[in-house]
């Protein structure tokens, strides 16, 4: 495993600073970010500390007794669809279980249309859009009119990133995962995966209020990304924590370990800081199968190359379930794999 250099030095500790790394004009929902008042709740709260403290109550395991009715009660708050779940409540020893619970067989159909990109999880669409170059800078979009780099969000360009193929563009979703949906995630395509990138970071949360109010969000959080290719060119699934949800497991990766206390107060990593490893030989994953799982909710992030005609058959805010189709292309001629 190599560990690769932070992306910026000069990066201050305030989130809002990235705004002096965006190419272009601040827009007004930016500008309405940098005020460090705004952010004082986010900085003050020790997220990551009490993410762990949550996953260790979580790995209590609970007198069969307890567990149907404390399971209930977390299924009447958050509406967990139990007709779904593989096995019976009292079947799962603690909570860690029951949020990464299994599904039964064959109850999410995956589109095996090659043509399109499957949802990796269920959950709710969030923002989806081309990623556009500004000064030859390329910007993904946190909110409607709130930027954020690719380059922060992903880590250096890796050389498989660049193509010639000018009959494609670059495309970005982003998925928000509910404290009650199902928590696995599989793949929303036939792809290789090259390289796993793990950024330690923050734990802000990740639903509403944050998104509108923490600058570049999803580029200070801790988040794993996986890099690779398709049919069609790079392609890059990223699980992104949140505060609880400090937990991502990648199966093809068992020594991953996500919110280690070494990550934290004083030698924590500075921002940007990118632990990589290159898969010899790369993992061939196929459409559907599972790839891993949040211990709890946060967010995935898909950054894709695809034909120019390429579009969205699902609109933001729209809920969403692992395996439908999320978008399609119209090309006939299918390049191998």
């Amino acid at each position: 495993m190599k560990t690769k250099a932070n992306l910026r030095k000069d990066c201050g500790k305030h989130p809002a600073e990235v705004f002096n790394r965006l190419p272009g004009r601040i827009s007004n929902a930016e500008a309405s970010m940098q005020s460090q008042t705004a952010m004082i709740p986010f900085n003050v709260v020790p997220y990551r500390m009490l993410s762990r403290l949550w996953g260790a109550l979580n790995e209590i395991d609970l007198p069969p007794s307890l567990r149907t009715p404390v399971y209930r009660t977390w299924t009447y708050a958050f509406d967990c669809k139990l007709d779904e779940m593989r096995q019976p409540l009292h079947e799962y020893r603690n909570l860690s279980e029951f949020f990464s619970r299994e599904l039964k067989d064959g109850i999410r159909p995956v589109d095996t249309d090659m043509r399109c990109i499957c949802s990796p999880v269920d959950g709710r669409l969030s923002t989806i859009g081309t990623v556009e170059y500004t000064e030859a800078i390329p910007i993904l979009e946190q909110i409607k009119g709130v930027r954020y780099r690719l380059d922060e969000f992903l880590g250096d360009v890796p050389e498989f990133f660049n193509s010639s193929n000018r009959s494609t563009k670059l495309f970005h979703c982003v998925m928000y995962l509910a404290p009650g949906d199902y928590h696995r995630i599989h793949s929303p395509v036939e792809w290789t995966i090259k390289e796993r990138r793990h950024f330690p970071g923050d734990l802000f949360p990740v639903n509403r209020l944050a998104v509108r109010s923490v600058p570049s969000l999803f580029t200070w959080n801790e988040r794993v990304a996986l890099l690779g290719s398709w049919a069609h060119g790079f392609f890059s699934l990223t699980a992104v924590g949140a505060t609880n949800v400090g937990s991502i497991v990648v199966h093809a990766d068992p020594e991953l370990s996500t919110n280690k206390f070494t990550d934290h107060h004083k030698i924590r990593p500075k921002w940007g800081t990118c632990h990589a490893k290159m898969y010899a030989p790369p993992q061939e994953i196929h459409r559907g199968s599972e790839i891993g799982q949040f211990k709890m909710g946060s967010t995935v992030v898909l950054v894709f190359e695809a034909p120019a005609d390429f579009e969205f058959c699902v609109a933001p805010g729209e809920k969403i379930r692992y395996g439908q189709a999320i978008g399609r292309f119209q090309e006939k001629g299918m390049p191998p794999l």
